[in-house]
């Protein structure tokens, strides 16, 4: 946990240096960053005794002509009576340079605590290049392939494992309305020595 804890830091120190780089350039600008918050709270009463919680956060905008970031963090718990049964924390953020209106080149890093999966922590930094298949003002798809690094240490056991991982994935976003928009990601990470060895995610939110 204190491993993924400076990981994180040296990340949001690194994200504060590149947003100060670009400040002047940003205050010329007209302001284009959009961004969401969610809080889902449920409870169940009788034969059995449920509670369920979900947080999120997301942002996005430009930080110069070129350059675009993303990030959105995620927290879900559940509890049956005494018992806890969900519990897991995502952050991810990703930088995209754009060369033209349909090629570009980007950095991601996502990061994952989940012990119900066995992840004290795991992270996965990676960069590579994409395309835009759609880019109009309401739609925009695109596929990107990369290369990455995966670290994670196992919560029983404590043991750590790293392996070189190739990324494949694509990017929606359906801009439905002035206050609506949804969102598709779908990611593959696979070890390069072991392509049966992979990691899939895939996840779609509609926010208003």
């Amino acid at each position: 946990m204190a491993y993924f804890k400076k990981i994180l830091f040296s990340f949001i120190i690194s994200s504060c240096l590149i947003s100060g780089t670009f400040a002047e350039e940003k205050a010329a600008e007209e302001s284009r960053w959009s961004g969401d918050a969610g809080v889902g709270l449920a409870f169940a009463r009788g034969n059995t005794e449920t509670t369920n919680l979900s947080i999120t956060l997301s942002a996005k905008g430009p930080l110069s002509k070129s350059l675009a970031s993303a990030s959105k963090a995620y927290f879900l718990l559940s509890r049956e009576k005494d018992v806890t049964n969900a519990e897991s924390l995502g952050l991810e953020s990703q930088i995209d340079w754009q060369f033209s209106e349909n090629f570009f080149s980007y950095f991601n890093i996502v990061g994952l605590r989940d012990r119900f999966k066995n992840y004290g922590y795991r992270i996965l930094p990676s960069a590579g290049a994409g395309y835009k298949v759609i880019a109009t003002e309401k739609i925009q798809l695109s596929a990107s392939a990369g290369l990455s690094q995966v670290f994670t240490k196992y919560y029983d056991s404590g043991e750590t494992d790293s392996y070189t991982g190739i990324t494949l994935g694509n990017q929606l976003t359906w801009k439905i309305s002035e206050s609506a928009e949804l969102s598709q990601t779908l990611g593959l990470n696979s070890d390069i020595s072991d392509l049966g060895h992979y990691f899939l995610r895939f996840e779609a939110s509609l926010a208003s």
